[in-house]
């Protein structure tokens, strides 16, 4: 998993100089590029290259003095808020993974997990600690297609609300790159509960260790006005509530040129007092579940479909996905 290989020596990311010494300024540009250009391994390299070197007084500035971990420059850069979202995604990343990793294994229910409903390949599981508001979602189904099929279909975010169990609104609020966005999203909820949703802020990346991408996706914290730009929108009505998703994603895996392994993974706190079995029995059977099959099924009818056309019109977005998982 990532959180071991992050544990390797990072490699050189950005050049010594003849004193062996290396630019800050250098490697904040780094940064900002690999950033911008959704490479969040590289980024992570040179931000753990960089904390670990100015701890060694290995980092010089502008000015060509050599900068200490109270420098100044370097705190504000640790308070900014793309450090923060870089520190984020890691964070994100490795407890998405980890819970995918769970559901590999035969003895899941050791981990706490229980089995919502399985039938021909499809699955959900669910689990909640007592005391905790939130609740962990997983579900896993095999998509009969090249990997790029189902990723298509889940890069068209406005489309959510057309064929997504639930979803009534999803709108993106802010484009940062091509792979990065804020999105706005409302889902109902059975009677007598009020709809749910929330703001939440994701990314795409390969795993080319796995041969999988990952989409990570986590909500806004309460209290917080903007981020990286984007003023965070109010409730789309007076009495919606909404929640907060602490680590979510989707996880597909090439298995061969005409089968894919998806899985989603979801930790959410609904906010509720309390969450009834009967509404973990519904979301299980009635919204996970049957996301599954629907996925299977638009993955059969993209020939001709409205993705098929967006994926030719959005070479700057296609090409790129295409490029990467090659």
């Amino acid at each position: 998993t990532w959180g071991q290989q992050r544990k390797v020596m990072i490699k050189k990311v950005v050049e010594e100089d003849k004193e062996g010494m290396l630019s800050f300024e250098e490697l904040l540009r780094r940064v900002n590029t690999t950033f911008q250009e959704d490479q969040i391994f590289e980024t992570y390299q040179t931000l753990h290259q960089l904390d670990e070197l100015i701890e060694k007084g290995k980092i010089k500035n502008k000015k060509g003095e050599i900068m200490k971990p109270t420098d100044v420059n370097y705190l504000a850069w640790k308070g900014s808020d793309l450090y923060k979202e870089i520190a984020s995604d890691i964070e994100t990343l490795n407890k998405f993974l980890t819970v995918v990793k769970e559901l590999d294994l035969t003895d899941y229910a050791k981990y706490g997990w229980n089995l919502g409903k399985e039938w021909k390949g499809l699955k959900t599981w669910y689990r909640t600690v007592p005391g905790l508001p939130s609740i962990d979602v997983a579900c896993e189904c095999l998509i009969n297609h090249h990997i790029f099929i189902p990723l298509s279909l889940f890069a068209e975010v406005d489309l959510y609300s057309t064929w997504m169990p639930r979803v009534c609104h999803c709108e993106v609020k802010k484009n940062y790159s091509r792979f990065r966005k804020t999105v706005q999203c409302e889902v109902s909820f059975p009677w007598p509960f009020n709809n749910r949703e929330g703001v939440c802020h994701g990314y795409g990346t390969t795993l080319p260790e796995q041969n999988a991408v990952v989409v990570i996706m986590r909500s806004t914290e309460p209290g917080i006005k903007e981020h990286i730009g984007c003023p965070i929108p109010g409730l789309l009505k007076p009495k919606n509530v909404r929640f907060s998703l602490h680590c979510g994603g989707f996880y597909f895996k090439h298995l061969s040129e005409s089968q894919t392994l998806f899985r989603g993974v979801f930790n959410v706190d609904p906010c509720m007092s309390f969450i009834p079995q009967w509404l973990i029995n519904f979301a299980m059977k009635k919204v996970v579940f049957a996301l599954l099959g629907i996925i299977q099924e638009k993955c059969k009818a993209f020939s001709g479909s409205e993705y098929e056309k967006r994926v030719t019109s959005n070479s700057h977005l296609y090409d790129e996905i295409r490029k990467r998982l090659n």
